[in-house]
C-alpha cells in the first residue's frame, strides 16, 4: 500500500495540474510549460515520470487530451496537452468529485 502522504500529495498535483490546463482555456499548452507552470505555482519541480503519470491517469479520466507534435524538417518533437470540458465541469463543481483529483 502506498505511503497516505504521497497519495494525497499525488492527488494534488493532479489537482494542480487540472487547474493550470482550465486556467488555460481549453488551448494546448507544451508539456514543458506545464511543468514551468507547475513549478511556478507549487513552488516545487515535479519529474518527468510523475507529469507523464499524471497524465496518463488524467487522460484515461477523460480531463485531459495529449497529443505529439513534430516538426520532421526540424527534427523536433513535443507533447502538448489540454483540459476538457469535463475538467472544467470538475473544477467548477458541476459533476461529482473525483478521488483522484484533489481541487
Amino acid at each position: 500500500m502506498r505511503n497516505l502522504s504521497k497519495q494525497i500529495q499525488q492527488e494534488a498535483q493532479r489537482g494542480l495540474i487540472v487547474r493550470i490546463l482550465v486556467d488555460w482555456q481549453l488551448e494546448w499548452m507544451p508539456s514543458s510549460e506545464l511543468r514551468l507552470q507547475f513549478l511556478r505555482r507549487a513552488g516545487y519541480p515535479v519529474s518527468n515520470e510523475d507529469l507523464q503519470f499524471h497524465l496518463n491517469y488524467l487522460t484515461r479520466t477523460g480531463y485531459v487530451e495529449t497529443r505529439q507534435l513534430r516538426a520532421a524538417r526540424a527534427g523536433l518533437e513535443m507533447m502538448a496537452v489540454r483540459a476538457t470540458p469535463k475538467a472544467v465541469d470538475l473544477a467548477d463543481g458541476r459533476i461529482p468529485r473525483d478521488a483522484g483529483v484533489a481541487l
